[in-house]
């Protein structure tokens, strides 16, 4: 990482229409002490505003996608794109009620702009280390569902059955969408086939 260039804690992907509501979760996000980028204005002076828009979505930690009756922009579709891609936590927001969900989104929990700060807690649960014992407890959960990593994505209730079972060995209260981030985090760093042996290896 170059010296002197940003990093964030959130990227708020909107539609122009929609940033009076930006604005808002931005400074709801940042009470907490939560970084934000959310407008080009915030961007260092001379620099180039594509590849400088690229480098705060690639450095964030987390997406916050946010929703009105409009379809997502299609750079908003990129964004949110890029965000699987990266396995990065992605938080819906609606600004208003949504009816129907867009296909897009539709394994994505989207909460109202006025539960902003349960999302801003989300996201400095999603960043706090996990221990070992919890990637054991975290393994043990999906040995017992008996299901893939790829199946879980798009599998709700067998999601729901493995956040229940690892929040109840844990005692950490996560949710769908943080612990299949940290499935896939796990995996892109072939952490779940380690965990798997010495899961085996305490069984015996």
């Amino acid at each position: 990482m170059a010296k002197n260039r940003p990093t964030y804690d959130v990227f708020i992907a909107y539609n122009h229409r929609d940033k009076e509501f930006a604005v808002t979760a931005a400074n709801v996000l940042r009470s907490y002490g939560l970084s934000v980028f959310f407008d080009i204005q915030e961007l260092p002076r001379g620099a180039k505003v594509e590849d400088a828009i690229w480098e705060a979505m690639a450095e964030s930690h987390a997406l916050v996608i946010m929703l009105s009756g409009d379809a997502p922009t299609s750079s908003m579709a990129f964004e949110l794109g890029a965000a699987r891609a990266w396995n990065k936590p992605i938080y819906g927001v609606a600004t208003s009620n949504l009816a129907p969900i867009p296909v897009v989104l539709k394994q994505i929990k989207v909460l109202p702009i006025a539960r902003i700060e349960e999302v801003a807690q989300s996201i400095l649960d999603s960043q706090e280390p996990i221990s070992e014992d919890d990637k054991l407890h975290l393994n043990e959960a999906i040995q017992k569902a008996g299901i893939s990593v790829d199946k879980l994505a798009v599998q709700p209730q067998h999601l729901s059955n493995v956040v229940e079972d690892f929040n109840m060995r844990s005692g950490r209260k996560m949710s769908g969408e943080q612990v299949m981030w940290l499935l896939l985090r796990l995996r892109k760093q072939g952490g779940l086939s380690l965990l798997r042996a010495r899961t085996r290896k305490n069984k015996t």
